[in-house]
């Protein structure tokens, strides 16, 4: 990599941890049922954006969820919603959001909202960031007044909003003189040279699931972080066969006898696991994850997991993980050449 190229994207770095008032310019993905209020504060206190995932969270819940996080953690974090699931739940969840919030927080849409709930937020004093998976989308989430966009290429573990890899994408935007928006790229990044290899492609930061979902704070299931830390890129595909709850996505996912049969297999009961407060029963191509509620057959259950999945070696505290991503940064700006002075944000020092 080229010195310049690296310390533009220093620079850059510095532009994506202002616009969400965080250190380190890295977003926590929200991953529903995975992504609760311990992980969401202990990814804030590390330096980075937690987030906490609503998903289809009633009003009541999702009041306690944002309440629960802001107990947790003194600093900023986000609340991810999923419009094209949550449906009519989606007012509910912002009203419970502007009800509760007693900071600046990041709403984290994946994919489009609309105009009316854009609006609330930004009039409300909160941030909009608004994940994206093409060019036309992400010019269409500047025009509904987001903050940030979230890029995802198809590396990315969990639904896909595109089919382009992350490459592309941040090509596309970058070619584009009319954007000028902080873009945060999902979709393999599990390093801190994974981190500077996106923005010096063109991004102000980074958003990260799989990198998340086998630390210590994370809601999954024992099995499935295991599965992870054991995990290779190759070990995981894109595929539709965990429609059920949540169709018209392809996903990436681990490999399992559900993703590697030749046909689907035939649909059977394959665990519980508690959703709302409900034991619910897990038919086999459900989206759900496996999370520590979950009981079963979890290995056939939607583990999903991106290309960055090598970078898991274990389950750790997320103030580990993200040390090590800190120092991989700085180890790889200084690989570059970037001088002292131009290594930023902060946690790069």
């Amino acid at each position: 990599m080229r010195a310049a190229d690296a310390a533009a994207g220093a620079a850059a770095a510095a532009v994506g941890a202002a616009a969400l008032g965080v250190e380190l310019p890295l977003v926590q993905a929200g991953m529903g049922g995975i992504a609760g209020p311990a992980l969401a504060a202990a990814v804030s206190d590390a330096g980075a954006l937690g987030t906490v995932a609503l998903y289809k969270s009633d009003r009541a819940l999702a009041a306690a969820l944002v309440e629960r996080t802001a107990a947790r953690t003194p600093r900023t974090f986000g609340v991810n919603v999923i419009p094209e699931v949550a449906d009519r739940l989606l007012d509910q969840q912002l009203d419970a959001v502007l009800d509760r919030a007693d900071r600046q927080l990041t709403v984290n849409s994946y994919g489009l909202p609309p105009q009316s709930f854009a609006e609330r937020v930004r009039a409300a004093g909160h941030r909009l960031l608004i994940q994206t998976g093409s060019h036309r989308d992400a010019r269409t989430a500047a025009a509904l007044g987001a903050h940030a966009v979230t890029v995802q290429g198809t590396e990315a573990g969990g639904h896909h909003l595109g089919g382009q890899p992350l490459a592309e994408l941040l090509a596309e935007l970058r070619a584009d003189p009319a954007f000028d928006l902080p873009v945060f790229a999902a979709g393999a990044v599990g390093t801190g040279a994974d981190l500077l290899r996106v923005l010096a492609a063109g991004a102000h930061g980074a958003m990260c699931g799989t990198l998340f979902v086998a630390t210590a704070e994370s809601a999954a299931h024992p099995d499935y972080r295991r599965d992870l830390v054991a995990a290779a890129p190759a070990d995981t595909v894109v595929t539709d066969r965990f429609s059920i709850g949540w169709p018209g996505r392809t996903h990436r996912v681990l490999r399992s006898a559900v993703t590697d049969a030749p046909a689907p297999l035939p649909s059977a009961l394959i665990a519980w696991t508690t959703v709302m407060g409900t034991r619910r029963p897990v038919p086999r191509g459900s989206a759900a994850a496996p999370t520590v509620e979950a009981e079963g057959r979890v290995g056939e259950m939607a583990r999903y997991a991106g290309l960055g999945v090598g970078a898991i070696t274990g389950v750790e505290p997320v103030a580990a993980v993200l040390a090590r991503l800190r120092e991989q940064y700085a180890r790889a700006l200084a690989d570059a050449g970037v001088p002292d002075e131009a290594r930023t944000p902060d946690g790069a020092r």
